[in-house]
């Protein structure tokens, strides 16, 4: 009996060790063919993104959490769904168990990267609509072979679909940008750089970026090059600039970790007091964000998001 528990715990063990792999492996890889291959309206082919981000992953957290909860349902040794939706639970946490404490993640060039305190909201998102979507599925196909293999179709179905809401996002947001406007970014958000990129690229518009430092971590002065090397005119000013700059914005264009449950959204610390601002002055506020992102919260306050303890660095959405 004791044989066959230590059995089962080293069987935990190396399942746990599966899905942290699993997760790391998913955000270390380049951004699928889907954005690449995205096709512009106009016969044309959008320019990939996944480049522009040097050093940390171009693929989404939740894509990455419904592609690991793919390989969990794969390796799955449950006969019941209630057996395999108690497997995914459990990889569920431990996903988050791991963005808590920080990653780390390998990127491009032999760089890593810490998943810091939003990680997991966008972590969770992914999680949960991947959870309600197999609990749906099992109401619809009580049989559960046959449930299993429609959950494993379709869910590979969404992870291809999802890769590509950032070029589709791309497409319908950049006609805001117009010939001779001055943008303003906060954070660095691969959906804003996808949209700004394709209005610069493919759109040929001229157009100015304005980029908040963003400290600690600097994103954006790092985004900053990006635009640079795209022939983007870009300028960028402290965090502490945003209410001097905003009298020479057309408009504000930020990305989103998550959307919560009261309508708002939660990005880089920062984005509140821009929000403000550009209400004062009466500069439109656009946020780029996938439907995927919408996840179960309602907070009241900037201090019932999930790590709002200290100060929050990391990436946009």
């Amino acid at each position: 009996h004791k044989i066959q528990m230590d059995h089962h715990q080293q069987s935990d063990v190396a399942e746990r060790d599966a899905i942290v792999d699993d997760l790391r492996r998913h955000l270390s890889a380049p951004f699928g063919p889907q954005s690449s291959d995205a096709d512009d309206g106009d016969g044309g082919r959008a320019p990939s993104t996944s480049s522009a981000h040097s050093g940390r992953s171009s693929i989404p957290l939740p894509v990455a959490a419904v592609r690991v909860l793919l390989g969990v349902i794969r390796r799955s040794r449950a006969e019941t769904m209630m057996g395999l939706q108690a497997d995914l639970r459990g990889a569920a946490d431990v996903m988050l168990d791991f963005a808590r404490r920080g990653g780390p993640v390998d990127a491009e060039g032999g760089r890593r990267y810490l998943l810091l305190n939003r990680s997991n909201i966008a972590l969770s998102s992914g999680c949960e609509l991947f959870l309600k979507y197999v609990t749906r599925a099992s109401l619809e196909t009580p049989e559960f072979t046959e449930c299993r293999s429609q959950v494993l179709e379709r869910g590979t179905r969404f992870a291809e679909l999802s890769t590509a809401a950032r070029d589709r996002i791309a497409r319908v947001g950049s006609p805001f940008v117009r010939d001779g406007a001055v943008v303003l970014t906060h954070g660095r958000s691969r959906v804003v750089e996808a949209v700004l990129l394709r209005a610069a690229l493919v759109e040929r518009r001229r157009f100015r970026v304005v980029v908040l430092e963003g400290r600690p971590d600097a994103g954006g002065a790092k985004c900053a090059k990006t635009y640079a090397e795209a022939g983007i005119p870009t300028t960028v000013v402290l965090d502490s600039a945003m209410g001097y700059v905003m009298e020479g914005v057309d408009l504000v264009l930020v990305g989103a970790e998550g959307v919560v449950e009261n309508g708002g959204t939660v990005n880089k610390v920062g984005t509140f007091a821009l929000g403000m601002v550009a209400k004062e002055l009466g500069v439109p506020v656009y946020v780029a964000a996938e439907s995927y992102k919408f996840t179960r919260l309602y907070p009241l306050n900037n201090r019932d998001l999930p790590g709002s303890g200290g100060t929050e660095g990391g990436t946009g959405g």
